[in-house]
């Protein structure tokens, strides 16, 4: 046997194992590169930076909703929000509650009611219940309407007493 021979199956698995742990330190390295970079970005948030902003449009499908600032006390106002997918239509629903007893508790529910065609009424499509204690407050309710086109209302109940109703706004895929 010739010392060559002997020697050419042992260079082969050597280099093979150094082709092995090239690829294992290349991969760890790719890991903890972005590793590094994560926490890097997530340093950045954390300190404040600022994400960038986004331009929302709404479809020119829908209707767009009334955009109040504030509420007056006795109003419902409905803002449209940034649609996360194409047919899911969230809303920004707000009402200024004066307690008439400010050392008692008041609750209130949110209502979000759909025109039925078929029965010609407005139907319960969901709803939220809520309180709080003190002299007023502005109540907010964030539903989300998703695959579920048609004229839309919000309603509140005060205690069981005082029932406001929204305008109506239109949602469309």
């Amino acid at each position: 046997m010739s010392p060559g021979s002997s020697v050419a199956p042992v260079v082969a698995s050597g280099t093979a194992s150094v082709v092995k742990l090239l690829v294992a330190t290349l991969a760890f390295a790719g890991a903890y590169a972005g590793v590094e970079a994560a926490d890097n970005a997530s340093a950045q948030v954390q300190a404040g930076a600022a994400a960038p902003a986004r331009a929302v449009t709404l479809s020119s499908e829908a209707v767009p909703a009334v955009t109040v600032a504030e509420p007056a006390a006795g109003t419902i106002a409905v803002s449209a929000l940034a649609a996360p997918r194409s047919c899911d239509r969230p809303y920004l629903i707000q009402s200024v509650i004066d307690n008439p007893r400010p050392g008692g508790s008041v609750s209130y529910s949110w209502r979000l009611r759909r025109w039925s065609a078929g029965t010609r009424s407005w139907q319960t499509y969901l709803a939220a219940n809520s309180g709080f204690a003190g002299r007023s407050r502005t109540a907010e309710w964030r539903p989300s309407i998703v695959d579920n086109p048609g004229w839309y209302r919000a309603e509140l109940s005060v205690s069981g007493r005082t029932r406001l109703l929204g305008e109506k706004f239109l949602v469309s895929c």
